[in-house]
């Protein structure tokens, strides 16, 4: 679930986090009297971090002991600033960690297993609550280490008025005719290019050539092997990417001056469509931009076609004075009730446990919210890749090799599945 901000948002949430953090972790979890002070750290944009505020919120009004205090981290070396505070012991109780980075805190044991916990009476959620395909990397061995917070089934996001100044069809009806696959969307972002914009911004991380080598029918990786060296499909993938990149109906997401994040490009009118969960909607909800949804294009005869479901998932700090307080304060936040209050009407994600999906469609914009539930239904986490600390920044790595034009297709496929394979097998 990558995030990128403005200066601005960057700079203010990091006044604000030296602030909170700067004077070491006595002062993130005192005690004022007989009410234990829980610090909470997490990534999101404004409008996010006021949607998790809902349940910070409620749960304080439901305690008389303990309180709850959420400060905002920018996304850019979040997990960075995190693993530097561990170690220096000024970390916050509970905080955000991505499925990417979950299995370098379980493997360091500055996590806490959560199972047992999630047994007793004062968690507000158990572990078969949600959902059996969500875990991802957060559970080894049957223990649980991390709590999904929600889930984002990855889609694209469009924007209504530039296609239609460029006379583009809608990708509704094209996606209703069984027309929206990759001949088309090479088409719409040709047509969108040679209009001096901008067609798809293509991000870098492993996830994000996921979209791709899923939509096509390829394989990265099994359940315990990486065979994507092998998978003619995935082949397919690394080429239409790294074509669409040098033709310029991509834009390497990476190559936009700071503070251009493809949230600033789609609001801003400058590019046609951008991927990413619900995480965007609260934002450009709260600007006058006209979107909707569509699913990932296919190159299938399925109509829509595996789809990534980012997840992060909720630690609590080995080292937290508070382990107890902080325990119960995630199970209550990734609960029925805790994940209800979040994500109801103009939410920024999709439940991850099970029964109130149709809490999505509490809101009238954008009108397509089933898409998301459509892509939960066909989607997964990703899960081999994401148990090798350190992985996904290495793939990363080189993906963006070849969005940057340095090796190609072939040579990017062949040391990513190299390196994959030394990492896990």
């Amino acid at each position: 679930m990558k995030k990128v901000f403005g200066v601005g948002f960057v700079s203010a949430l990091a006044i604000t986090t030296l602030a909170a953090c700067g004077s070491g972790s006595d002062s993130s979890t005192g005690t004022n009297g007989d009410v234990v002070e829980l610090s909470f750290s997490a990534w999101g944009n404004p409008a996010e971090l006021d949607v998790y505020n809902r349940a910070v919120d409620a749960f304080n009004e439901m305690q008389d002991d303990v309180q709850v205090t959420l400060t905002g981290l920018p996304n850019d070396n979040y997990f960075q600033t995190l693993t530097t505070r561990l170690q220096g012991g000024q970390a916050p109780d509970v905080f955000y960690v991505g499925a990417e980075n979950i299995s370098t805190l379980m493997s360091n044991g500055t996590i806490e297993p959560l199972s047992d916990f999630l047994e007793s009476g004062d968690s507000y959620v158990t572990e078969d609550e949600f959902t059996e395909d969500i875990w991802g990397a957060s559970r080894n061995d049957g223990i649980v280490y991390g709590l999904p917070v929600d889930c984002n089934p990855i889609l694209m996001y469009y924007n209504k008025a530039l296609l239609e100044e460029n006379n583009i069809p809608s990708p509704q009806e094209l996606y209703e005719n069984g027309e929206w696959n990759w001949d088309t969307f090479e088409d719409i972002t040709g047509q969108l290019n040679e209009s001096g914009n901008h067609g798809y911004m293509q991000e870098s991380g492993h996830g994000a050539m996921l979209n791709w080598i899923w939509t096509n029918g390829g394989e990265f990786a099994t359940e315990d092997a990486i065979v994507g060296d092998t998978d003619g499909k995935t082949m397919e993938a690394f080429e239409y990417v790294d074509r669409m990149i040098d033709e310029g109906n991509f834009t390497y997401a990476g190559t936009m001056p700071e503070g251009q994040g493809i949230e600033a490009m789609f609001m801003s009118n400058q590019v046609g469509f951008v991927s990413a969960g619900r995480w965007l909607t609260p934002m450009f909800l709260d600007t006058s931009i006209d979107f909707d949804y569509i699913p990932f294009p296919s190159n299938t005869d399925e109509q829509i076609e595996t789809a990534n479901i980012a997840t992060a998932y909720m630690a609590v700090n080995s080292k937290s004075d508070h382990v107890e307080e902080a325990m119960k304060f995630i199970s209550y936040y990734t609960s029925t009730d805790g994940q209800e209050v979040r994500l109801d009407g103009e939410g920024n994600a999709v439940p991850s446990v099970v029964g109130i999906d149709e809490i999505v469609l509490n809101q009238d914009r954008p009108e397509h919210g089933q898409y998301l539930l459509d892509a939960r239904s066909v989607g997964r986490v990703i899960g081999l890749e994401f148990t090798s600390p350190g992985l996904s920044e290495d793939l990363e790595d080189i993906y963006e090799l070849m969005m940057l034009g340095d090796i190609d297709a072939g040579d990017a496929l062949e040391q990513a599945t190299a390196k994959a394979k030394a990492a896990v097998e």
